[in-house]
């Protein structure tokens, strides 16, 4: 092997560990902050469901994530949850509003149904929501969409 060979591939060795190196510290942050996202949602979700009026002095808790099962909405996220003992779904969904997108918070067990909970991040009762530009008609779609879909899920 030539002495321009050997630089060669030296020069080749470098770029490649940099690229490695680059590739591992991406791929290791973006897991991290999927793991803090995850994190954040579920506290978010747990707020929410336990300040709403209808659930005090109900047993309800979040446990992760459950986005295997359900297609057909723009989830951002699908929480799998418990609600005095038995399985519950918390959906969270983009909703556009007057000032922007907000996360809305819906509640689903088989019993009670749908239930609109909030929205995550912003102090207003869900009753309230035509502050911020999301009318009732709208959250009826979802709570209506969502029903619908887990019907048919439950088949």
């Amino acid at each position: 092997m030539t002495d321009a060979a050997k630089h060669l591939l030296k020069k080749y060795a470098v770029l490649a560990g940099i690229l490695i190196v680059f590739l591992a510290s991406f791929f290791g942050l973006s897991y991290l902050r999927k793991k803090a996202d995850a994190r954040y949602l579920i506290a978010a979700a747990e707020q929410l469901c336990r300040a709403y009026p209808d659930f005090k002095g109900q047993q309800i808790s979040i446990t992760g994530h459950d986005n295997a099962r359900l297609s057909g909405l723009p989830f951002k996220a699908v929480l799998s949850a418990t609600y005095s003992g038995r399985e519950a779904f918390v959906f969270m969904l983009p909703i556009t509003g007057k000032y922007g997108v907000y996360p809305a918070v819906f509640f689903y067990e088989h019993s009670i149904g749908c239930v609109f909970c909030g929205l995550a991040g912003v102090d207003v009762f869900p009753e309230q929501t035509e502050r911020c530009g999301i009318t009732q008609s709208r959250i009826a779609m979802y709570r209506n969409k969502i029903g619908t879909l887990m019907k048919k899920q439950e088949r």
